[in-house]
């Protein structure tokens, strides 16, 4: 008994976030999309962000659960299909988001919004350390 206490206590603090699986992308300028689904919750939060740190959508949609059709099973996230398998979210446009930290798919052109935000080439100062060349 004192075992399941010594569980529960954590799920008590923190939430239900230590049982939501994560499903993440990670595009080649850094930038990142992440959909966290609860198995006891009918709602999946969709986040966006960039490289630099900013969070640019933060949203919960309805989760709607299917049916498993060639042992993937059918998700309608915001009105959009997506298909679970393991520890694999494939969206309808081909994009595959794996389970974090495990998989971070790579390759993708990214977030155009993350673009606008870097810095012109020149535009910060460049720091140089101390010790390192002249």
């Amino acid at each position: 008994m004192k075992g399941v206490i010594w569980l529960a206590i954590p799920v008590m603090l923190a939430g239900c976030d230590l049982v939501q699986d994560r499903y993440r992308m990670e595009f080649r300028d850094g930038s990142w999309r992440e959909i966290a689904i609860s198995p006891f919750s009918n709602e999946a939060r969709w986040r966006e962000g960039c490289a630099t740190g900013e969070i640019q959508v933060d949203m919960t949609l309805p989760l709607k659960r299917g049916k498993v059709v060639n042992g993937r099973e059918q998700l309608l996230i915001g009105g959009e299909l997506f298909e679970l398998e393991d520890a694999r979210l494939y969206r309808g446009n081909g994009m595959v988001l794996g389970q974090a930290p495990d998989h971070i798919q790579r390759g993708l052109k990214g977030l155009d919004v993350c673009r606008t935000l870097r810095p012109d080439r020149g535009a910060l100062p460049k720091l140089k350390g101390k010790g390192f060349g002249d």
